[in-house]
Protein backbone atom coordinates (compact mmCIF):
# COMPACT_ATOMS: atom_id res chain seq x y z
CA UNK A 1 0.00 0.00 0.00
CA UNK A 2 1.61 3.13 -0.84
CA UNK A 3 1.29 6.56 1.48
CA UNK A 4 -1.67 8.85 1.16
CA UNK A 5 -0.52 11.94 -1.06
CA UNK A 6 -0.20 15.27 0.53
CA UNK A 7 -1.98 17.56 -1.11
CA UNK A 8 -0.68 20.95 -1.82
CA UNK A 9 -3.56 23.90 -0.94
CA UNK A 10 -4.78 26.21 -3.38
CA UNK A 11 -2.08 28.80 -3.05
CA UNK A 12 0.64 27.24 -2.20
CA UNK A 13 4.12 28.75 -2.57
CA UNK A 14 4.29 27.60 -6.28
CA UNK A 15 5.64 30.04 -8.38
CA UNK A 16 4.04 28.62 -11.69
CA UNK A 17 0.48 29.33 -10.24
CA UNK A 18 0.42 32.71 -12.90
CA UNK A 19 -2.80 34.56 -12.17
CA UNK A 20 -4.36 38.23 -13.40
CA UNK A 21 -6.26 40.32 -11.30
CA UNK A 22 -9.53 41.98 -11.90
CA UNK A 23 -11.61 44.90 -10.51
CA UNK A 24 -14.65 46.68 -11.99
CA UNK A 25 -15.04 50.19 -10.91
CA UNK A 26 -18.53 51.58 -11.35
CA UNK A 27 -17.85 54.89 -10.59
CA UNK A 28 -14.08 55.45 -11.28
CA UNK A 29 -12.05 57.21 -8.61
CA UNK A 30 -8.33 56.85 -9.76
CA UNK A 31 -7.26 56.76 -6.13
CA UNK A 32 -9.59 53.66 -5.00
CA UNK A 33 -8.87 51.75 -7.96
CA UNK A 34 -4.82 52.55 -7.23
CA UNK A 35 -5.21 50.97 -3.65
CA UNK A 36 -7.14 47.93 -5.30
CA UNK A 37 -4.61 47.10 -7.27
CA UNK A 38 -1.84 47.76 -4.59
CA UNK A 39 -4.59 45.45 -2.44
CA UNK A 40 -4.18 42.38 -5.12
CA UNK A 41 -0.30 42.95 -5.58
CA UNK A 42 -0.13 42.50 -2.41
CA UNK A 43 -1.93 39.51 -1.95
CA UNK A 44 -0.56 37.69 -4.43
CA UNK A 45 2.85 38.14 -3.36
CA UNK A 46 1.62 36.52 0.62
CA UNK A 47 0.50 33.84 -1.21
CA UNK A 48 2.61 32.98 -3.76
CA UNK A 49 0.92 33.67 -7.04
CA UNK A 50 2.80 35.35 -9.62
CA UNK A 51 0.44 38.22 -11.24
CA UNK A 52 0.82 38.93 -14.66
CA UNK A 53 -1.45 41.70 -15.10
CA UNK A 54 -4.71 43.79 -13.84
CA UNK A 55 -7.74 44.32 -15.69
CA UNK A 56 -10.00 47.23 -14.81
CA UNK A 57 -12.92 48.11 -16.21
CA UNK A 58 -13.82 51.72 -15.69
CA UNK A 59 -17.03 52.98 -15.79
CA UNK A 60 -18.89 50.08 -16.83
CA UNK A 61 -22.03 49.21 -15.59
CA UNK A 62 -21.88 45.41 -13.81
CA UNK A 63 -25.47 44.05 -14.84
CA UNK A 64 -23.39 43.71 -18.04
CA UNK A 65 -21.25 41.31 -19.45
CA UNK A 66 -19.97 42.93 -22.24
CA UNK A 67 -16.89 44.84 -20.88
CA UNK A 68 -13.53 45.30 -22.10
CA UNK A 69 -11.38 44.71 -19.05
CA UNK A 70 -13.37 41.44 -18.85
CA UNK A 71 -13.39 40.27 -22.27
CA UNK A 72 -9.93 40.56 -22.16
CA UNK A 73 -9.65 38.70 -18.88
CA UNK A 74 -11.61 35.87 -20.41
CA UNK A 75 -9.02 35.76 -23.37
CA UNK A 76 -5.99 35.14 -21.05
CA UNK A 77 -7.91 32.63 -18.93
CA UNK A 78 -8.47 30.32 -22.19
CA UNK A 79 -4.52 29.95 -21.72
CA UNK A 80 -3.07 26.75 -19.95
CA UNK A 81 -0.43 28.83 -18.32
CA UNK A 82 -3.41 30.48 -16.37
CA UNK A 83 -3.94 28.91 -13.07
CA UNK A 84 -6.64 31.86 -12.06
CA UNK A 85 -8.05 35.20 -11.07
CA UNK A 86 -8.19 37.28 -8.30
CA UNK A 87 -10.91 39.82 -7.34
CA UNK A 88 -11.09 41.65 -4.26
CA UNK A 89 -14.61 40.59 -4.07
CA UNK A 90 -17.79 38.79 -5.63
CA UNK A 91 -18.84 42.46 -6.20
CA UNK A 92 -15.75 43.29 -8.57
CA UNK A 93 -17.46 40.69 -11.34
CA UNK A 94 -21.17 41.91 -10.54
CA UNK A 95 -23.41 42.55 -8.11
CA UNK A 96 -26.23 41.08 -10.66
CA UNK A 97 -27.41 37.20 -9.96
CA UNK A 98 -28.03 37.54 -13.89
CA UNK A 99 -24.88 38.29 -15.09
CA UNK A 100 -22.88 36.14 -12.10
CA UNK A 101 -24.70 32.88 -13.37
CA UNK A 102 -23.67 33.76 -17.28
CA UNK A 103 -19.67 34.55 -15.89
CA UNK A 104 -19.45 31.52 -13.92
CA UNK A 105 -20.90 29.60 -17.14
CA UNK A 106 -18.21 31.37 -19.29
CA UNK A 107 -15.43 30.79 -16.55
CA UNK A 108 -16.38 26.98 -16.34
CA UNK A 109 -15.28 26.62 -19.72
CA UNK A 110 -11.68 27.56 -18.60
CA UNK A 111 -9.40 25.78 -15.91
CA UNK A 112 -9.29 28.97 -14.28
CA UNK A 113 -9.40 29.09 -10.60
CA UNK A 114 -11.47 32.18 -9.27
CA UNK A 115 -9.13 33.61 -5.98
CA UNK A 116 -12.26 35.81 -3.94
CA UNK A 117 -9.79 37.91 -1.64
CA UNK A 118 -12.66 38.39 1.16
CA UNK A 119 -12.85 34.83 1.47
CA UNK A 120 -9.55 34.88 2.90
CA UNK A 121 -9.90 35.45 6.40
CA UNK A 122 -6.12 36.22 6.74
CA UNK A 123 -5.38 40.32 7.36
CA UNK A 124 -4.66 41.32 3.50
CA UNK A 125 -4.79 44.67 4.32
CA UNK A 126 -1.91 47.40 2.62
CA UNK A 127 -2.95 50.90 3.42
CA UNK A 128 0.20 52.84 3.36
Amino acid sequence: MQPAKKQQPLLSMDTSKVVYGYLLAEEPDELEIVAWQREIRHFCRTHGLVLANIFVDRGQLGDTVQRPGLAGLLDVLAMPETFGFVVPSEDHLSRSRHALIVLALRISQTQAQIVVMSQHTDDTSVWW
